[in-house]
């Protein structure tokens, strides 16, 4: 089967393209991208402002009413300056990727339908999990109630800004459905990109499969048949060179994550912490339904945002460990030893998975039960600390 592209990979061969269109194609399109930016700068500012109201009237009551809320605000502004600054070198990936990629379309029907099933699987799975995230962004809207249990801009409004507070107010909280959106743009555009590298790491493995299988040639000629070790050549270095340029691929996304792993992974993590104790801290305390609402749904979609994480660092290792698992199978002892060089360069290639880590930790199922296990403790901790001074 030739490996020839006359075409390069397009937007409608993409399997994850429904992904691609909600977190990419609409949250960078125009209008959207330019209400980001406006958001970003009016958000940065009120958290400025609202510490500085913090400090200059600080009370051990106050932070802890109002910190939670406060540290969920800055992981917000954190991820729109991310996703703004990522913006560039993100699009110029997913064009470049276009040139290599390969399509479903170099298998058979049964082959190429057998994947794409599996994909829209994931797919549909992934977006049937991000579900509560509509159900935050509903329960926030403002018809539902005011934020003054739990946010402490409008009082900050209220001092700084007297009658003109409620345009700044309204402003607010009309954006906090989009906030949503925000927060889970960065976990799913990581996973987006991998699950990219998951689909063509599996056509690879599939290439890989049908790379000697020839039912018309006899065993006992085989070795000496030209034209079958020239055809297993070609089909190795087509191989070889689309998991090279499938790692540089990956490397590039690692490369840009890991630069941004100490401040957004740190900042999650406290933002956790913080989340933890505040709902500790309400448990016993009279508080409205809708209230009740927020603090339940915006708990479910911090674990799914960890969740997503998690999801994409296990999905990078498993599948890149996949392409060894694939070689083995391989009839290498029919091959001759040029193509044997070849085969054995391919497997040291491709011995180790890529994994994402940073300060000895690897993104993964196991890190994301060590965060919500180290975030819990520190929230108890905090909580009976504060309850053995009263």
């Amino acid at each position: 089967m030739s490996m020839t592209r006359s075409k390069y990979f397009q937007d409608s061969d993409d399997p994850f393209s429904f992904i691609r269109k909600i977190f990419i194609d609409y949250g960078y399109s125009k209008k959207i991208n330019y209400y980001n930016r406006v958001t970003f700068t009016f958000n940065t500012c009120s958290i400025l402002l609202e510490s500085y109201y913090m400090i200059t009237n600080f009370s051990l009551d106050l932070f802890v009413r109002y910190g939670g809320a406060l540290s969920l605000m800055l992981y917000h502004v954190v991820t729109q300056f991310l996703v703004i600054a990522k913006q560039k070198s993100l699009e110029q990936l997913l064009e470049e990727s276009k040139s290599y990629f390969w399509k479903a379309d170099i298998f058979n029907s049964s082959v190429k339908n057998q994947i794409l099933k599996s994909c829209n699987h994931m797919q549909r799975k992934f977006c049937l999990l991000w579900t509560p995230f509509v159900a935050c962004g509903i329960v926030l809207l403002p018809v539902w109630g005011d934020f003054t249990e739990s946010h402490i801009f409008p009082q900050v409004y209220k001092a700084y800004f007297g009658h003109w507070s409620p345009i700044f107010y309204y402003f607010c909280i009309s954006s906090y459905p989009f906030a949503v959106y925000t927060s889970i743009r960065l976990p799913a555009i990581a996973l987006y990109l991998f699950l990219q590298a998951h689909f063509q790491i599996v056509l690879l493995n599939q290439k890989i499969l049908q790379i000697s299988k020839n039912n018309d040639l006899d065993e006992t000629t085989i070795f000496e048949n030209m034209e079958y070790q020239k055809t297993i050549y070609r089909n190795l270095r087509s191989c070889i060179s689309q998991h090279v340029a499938l790692q540089k691929y990956i490397t590039r996304i690692l490369v840009s994550i890991q630069k941004a792993i100490p401040v957004y992974f740190c900042l999650a993590v406290l933002c956790l912490i913080a989340v933890i104790f505040f709902v500790l801290n309400n448990l016993n305390m009279s508080a409205s339904n809708h209230f009740k609402a927020r603090i339940f749904v915006s708990g479910v979609c911090g674990s799914l945002i960890l969740y997503t994480f998690t999801e994409a660092g296990q999905l990078l290792a498993d599948t890149t460990g996949d392409i060894f698992n694939t070689l083995m199978q391989c009839p290498w002892y029919y091959w001759n030893i040029k193509n044997r060089t070849v085969f054995m360069i391919f497997m040291l290639h491709s011995l180790n998975p890529l994994k994402i880590d940073w300060g000895g930790f690897t993104l993964g199922y196991s890190f994301g039960g060590a965060v919500i296990r180290t975030c819990c403790s520190y929230a108890v901790g905090l909580y009976n600390l504060r309850e053995s001074k009263y």
